[in-house]
């Protein structure tokens, strides 16, 4: 893959629907190691408390480190919030090897802070600056790191839900894309995205312009929706199965109605939420079956797997035709930033 040269400042980017299982995870990790290989210094953060993202990119000695005593996990560094005994703790994360990317370590004991963040939403609705600091708090932790070591690229992973923790996550990243597979679930979990964003931006911009806060990082309020990625389809002789093609033809209209609209509406259009396209499927992500397990046990992408990790006959040429299709989407995700 040719290196890529677009200017670019730190973006932050969430994968996000309201639905599980539509491959999130595994786009999220697949897309930094690609943009890595590219010459670009990424930092991942798990902000899921099921842990997902750590247990593929982590074995059990780092992810238990990382929640020991002296451990930097996710949630060691809003641990003081929770217990009530200080501010955040700016905690380093786990570097890959010598490789330019970084992870902050999920926690189970995140969903220990989605507490503080409601109680907090309700303080920063009143306008009180304890409000805005603790619902900045990960974004303050994030901009901590990727100051110092100069990241080109943050990709949070977060849960299925809508959530204070998800709240507080998507109103500070840059950019959100939405994952969807062609079935009756996925599509539903995406319609109620557009106008709870929506209600998320407006009472935050509305309390945000009503009160003076002192120097600190915080959310802007404005994450920007920027797409959609076609997850998990299932193709015969290079065309998609019928089971999915239905549910597939429906999903335009589906982020037309259901993001773009909510989200573009006289009231909110001078914060463009929304990224101007034309189409806005950036990329499509095969389903490779049984390449998946063996990622994950090699904790590494599907195009990084060898003969080492149990890569044999056809597999071959699905590992290379992997690292193909994910040089395309690297580029095509750069395009729509």
């Amino acid at each position: 893959m040719e290196k890529i040269t677009k200017e670019n400042l730190m973006k932050s980017i969430v994968f996000f629907n309201n639905k599980g299982g539509v491959g999130k995870t595994t786009f999220t990790y697949h897309i930094g190691f690609a943009l890595e290989q590219a010459g670009k210094k990424i930092l991942f953060v798990d902000a899921d408390p099921q842990c997902n993202l750590s247990s593929h990119l982590c074995d059990d000695a780092i992810i238990s480190k990382e929640w020991g005593t002296n451990g930097n996990s996710i949630y060691k560094a809003v641990e003081p919030i929770v217990s009530g005994s200080g501010d955040i703790n700016f905690v380093e994360p786990y570097r890959l090897g010598n490789r330019n990317i970084w992870i902050f370590v999920g926690d189970l004991l995140l969903s220990d802070f989605e507490m503080e963040l409601t109680n907090a939403w309700t303080q920063l609705l009143a306008g009180m600056e304890r409000g805005f600091r603790v619902t900045s708090a990960i974004y303050r932790i994030i901009m901590n790191f990727c100051q110092k070591e100069n990241i080109d690229y943050v990709f949070i992973d977060i849960g299925p839900n809508m959530g204070a923790l998800n709240r507080a996550i998507l109103l500070g990243c840059d950019n959100y894309f939405i994952p969807v597979i062609p079935d009756m679930f996925s599509l539903r979990g995406t319609q109620n995205i557009g106008r709870t964003f929506a209600t998320w931006i407006s009472n935050f911009q509305y309390a945000l312009e009503r009160v003076t806060l002192s120097n600190f990082d915080c959310v802007c309020g404005t994450p920007q929706f920027s797409g959609y990625i076609l997850q998990q389809f299932n193709k015969y002789r290079k065309r998609e199965t019928k089971a999915f093609e239905n549910w597939g033809d429906q999903i335009p209209n589906t982020i037309e109605n259901y993001i773009v609209k909510p989200l573009t509406t006289p009231t909110l259009s001078k914060y463009n939420l929304v990224q101007k396209q034309t189409n806005y499927k950036i990329a499509e992500f095969k389903n490779y079956n049984s390449l998946i397990p063996l990622a994950q046990a090699a904790q590494k992408p599907i195009f990084e797997l060898t003969s080492k990790d149990g890569v044999v006959g056809g597999h071959i040429a699905y590992v290379k035709n992997c690292k193909k299709e994910f040089d395309e989407i690297a580029q095509n995700f750069l395009k729509a930033l």
